[in-house]
């Protein structure tokens, strides 16, 4: 081949490869994966949340319409609501960004992700201002806008530790006044329970859910038998919406001196993974000198406050039963 067409095919390639490159960025430039992704993160996150008027949470469980009147909202319309779950939600909402983009086709649907799966809408008046599907999947976050054949991971920047499946609960206790203690059984790492009839003791779990229990303090021993796993998990369940009717008025202090009228029953505490801790002094309740421990209500000091709150023993009798009742017979 003579020297000079070699020289001029040399020369030509580059160009040859300048002008197939143009199509090319152009495509990429039309497409911008960043743009489609900023795009689509409007999407998901509510604009002018100060508009929303109603919201309907729902799961295969339960169903919270929040409804707002002025500058209050109302549990379907009637029951007054506390604002910071809600406002909390809003804020959320309005906040929510896409990690990363995924097929629907792709996402393996569990029973676990069946029953999480909850529907979310955003109102004002009777348009429909947004609405998606919310799953929490592995630790993570997912949203589905109805009808779309992708699925979003998405975060709250700046407050990576924050539950964001509490934050969306469609539990309508999540949103009552009064709320002491709202932990899911899955959220919780450790219990413990100190009565005053001498038992202490300690359940802690796992992250795979296994629960284990252990002795506090030398008065204490375990009974011989394999432990009752339902109680075990009862127990885990009862710290759900645990809520209190009001303030009692009277110090913590006169609770504490020797020979108070109110006996201390027991100290609860319990923590989840995430690091919340509570804990619920709990005494029995007297209307007066004369009157004999209420039966329906008991006095609990909760964290660090200094007045007694007044708690329906609906919620705290299943919290003090014997470390016997935790094993034996299943």
């Amino acid at each position: 081949m003579p020297a000079d067409m070699s020289s001029d095919k040399q020369n030509r390639r580059p160009y040859l490869l300048f002008l197939l490159g143009i199509p090319l960025l152009a495509i990429l430039l039309w497409a911008d994966p960043w743009n489609l992704l900023r795009k689509e993160e409007k999407s998901v996150a509510l604009k002018h949340p100060e508009e929303v008027d109603r919201m309907v949470l729902r799961d295969a469980f339960a169903t919270t319409e929040l409804n707002r009147k002025g500058d209050s909202w109302y549990l379907f319309g009637t029951e007054k609501v506390s604002t910071v779950p809600v406002e909390n939600l809003l804020i959320a909402a309005s906040r929510l960004e896409i990690a990363s983009i995924i097929d629907v086709e792709s996402l393996k649907e569990t029973p676990d992700q069946q029953e999480e799966l909850r529907d979310i809408t955003y109102y004002k008046g009777e348009r429909v201002l947004l609405s998606y599907g919310f799953v929490k999947t592995s630790g993570n976050y997912l949203v589905l806008p109805p009808g779309s054949g992708q699925a979003f991971y998405v975060s709250l920047p700046g407050y990576g530790d924050l539950d964001l499946d509490r934050i969306f609960s469609a539990n309508p206790d999540h949103y009552r006044e009064h709320i002491l203690i709202d932990m899911r059984p899955s959220d919780i790492a450790a219990i413990d329970i100190d009565l005053a009839d001498g038992d202490s003791f300690r359940f802690t779990q796992d992250p795979e859910g296994k629960i284990r229990c252990e002795p506090l303090g030398e008065h204490t021993s375990l009974p011989e038998g394999p432990p009752n796993e339902l109680a075990e998990r009862l127990l885990f369940s009862y710290f759900t919406s645990i809520r209190y009717e009001g303030h009692a008025g009277i110090p913590a202090d006169s609770l504490r001196t020797t020979g108070s009228l109110y006996q201390l029953l027991a100290r609860i505490g319990v923590e989840s993974f995430s690091g919340e801790r509570h804990s619920m002094d709990v005494y029995s309740y007297r209307d007066n000198k004369e009157a004999g421990p209420h039966l329906f209500q008991a006095l609990v000091l909760f964290d660090e406050q200094q007045e007694a709150l007044l708690v329906n023993y609906i919620y705290l009798d299943v919290l003090m039963r014997g470390i016997s009742h935790y094993f034996g017979e299943k």
